[in-house]
């Protein structure tokens, strides 16, 4: 097959121009700032690269910057009502247009994957219909009940190497304890997210000056550190290995960051919204900002944004959460909880994060790109590279309003709809 030429790229990670050669069916690797890259045959300095006059493949890229390609490491596809095989589509396809090659599936209603004959019919329908490689996180029990184990050496053998119960969190401690200590010999990694059921039912909103006004029960953000804490505990203990999903609050940063410290097997993560907006962006009870968990303080924001920057935190998420018009339409109560980030991945980071300088190029590679690609799919010791992303051309440049039409998830939850945001996307490149 014909080579892909780029020239005049911006590399991501050192701002200097190079001209690139991909070859489509190649399995070569080069490595540049650290970071292997796949099917590249040859990189030069800007302009000192050979392209064929007839080649039919060139990308003028100047201007623009070459990157990798994202994973998301938590994402919810399913919407009510609709087909599995259309929501698997349209994911794939939201994907592609925010800068997405990967994601990892949480199980969910639709989407139990308990089981092997459910896993084996999700891989064929991503087969035929995605446009974006989908991971599966198998159920820690059995129909996301809390009460038992799913059959981990069954998921195990499907290629599930992270187990959750999606939004849930297992209603029985001595289960979750157990099924750690089993799984943990066969290299599990359990993805929880930190939570009190007893503190949080019929709750929506983080407690303060919004839920006071628009007399709403708070969701209290010693729930989800205590969730946090117990579920480290209990994995010491077992000897498993933790995924903590959509950190929120600042304790639990803390919380996170001593684990760290002590040495134990922990990664963590931060959905997009919880860095972009706080409860006060609810105003008069807009469903858009009902997410789980709740939007919190500045002040979390500001910690969540300091735990990317130090480490503590591994990754950024969409948490994408897709939901109807019709279900975001209801009372603030009873509306489903959850927004869609993956249309506009990268380019809402770039806009609201690197623009204004918050992050830098390098800690978007680092959380977007390659750690959650080595927490979702770890290396296996007999391969001698590891999994890697395709690359993608992003033009800074470029702006659009987002409307409709920008999201192929086929739903409106996202708090960008109507909003200018910045940056224009190649993915693939062919």
């Amino acid at each position: 097959m014909t080579n892909t030429y780029i020239r005049n790229a911006t590399w991501v990670l050192d701002g200097k121009q190079y001209d690139f050669c991909l070859g489509q069916d190649s399995d070569a690797y080069c490595e540049l700032s650290g970071i292997c890259l796949p099917g590249i045959e040859r990189i030069a300095a800007a302009g000192e690269l050979e392209i064929p006059a007839v080649a039919p493949r060139v990308h003028d890229a100047t201007g623009k910057i070459l990157m990798p390609a994202l994973f998301d490491m938590h994402a919810g596809i399913e919407i009510e009502g609709r087909s599995k095989r259309e929501c698997v589509s349209r994911a794939g396809q939201a994907a592609i247009s925010g800068g997405v090659w990967g994601m990892l599936v949480m199980p969910s209603a639709g989407f139990c994957f308990d089981n092997a004959a459910t896993l084996d019919s999700f891989h064929d329908a991503v087969t035929q219909r995605s446009a974006a490689e989908m991971l599966t996180a198998g159920c820690i029990s059995q129909g996301m009940q809390g009460e038992q184990q799913a059959l981990y050496n069954t998921l195990a053998a499907r290629g599930v190497s992270i187990l959750s119960d999606g939004e849930k969190t297992p209603g029985s401690l001595l289960m979750l304890h157990r099924a750690m200590k089993y799984a943990s010999e066969i290299g599990l990694t359990f993805a929880l997210r930190g939570d009190v059921p007893a503190l949080t039912a019929n709750t929506c909103i983080q407690p303060g000056t919004t839920s006071y006004k628009l007399g709403l029960h708070g969701t209290p953000p010693c729930a989800e550190e205590i969730g946090i804490d117990t579920a480290l505990r209990l994995a010491a203990d077992a000897g498993a290995k933790v995924h903590v999903q959509t950190v929120s609050t600042a304790g639990g940063v803390d919380i996170i960051r001593r684990a760290k410290a002590a040495g134990q097997p922990v990664t963590a993560e931060v959905a997009l919204h919880h860095l972009l907006f706080t409860h006060e962006n609810v105003g008069d009870y807009d469903t858009t900002y009902k997410t789980l968990p709740p939007l919190r303080d500045a002040s979390d924001c500001e910690a969540l944004l300091e735990g990317l920057r130090d480490g503590t935190i591994d990754c950024i998420v969409t948490n994408h959460t897709p939901c109807t018009p019709f279900a975001k339409k209801q009372d603030f109560t009873s509306a489903p909880q959850g927004m869609i980030v993956l249309d506009t991945f990268l380019q809402a980071i770039y806009t609201h994060l690197i623009k204004p300088g918050k992050l830098s190029w390098a800690d978007v590679v680092r959380t977007c790109c390659i750690n959650p690609v080595n927490i979702a799919t770890p290396t296996d010791l007999e391969e001698d590279v590891p999994t890697v992303a395709p690359l993608l051309l992003f033009d800074p440049e470029s702006s659009f309003t987002v409307g409709a039409d920008a999201l192929p998830s086929g739903t409106l939850n996202t708090p960008f709809l109507g909003t200018q945001l910045h940056g224009r996307i190649t993915l693939p490149l062919q």
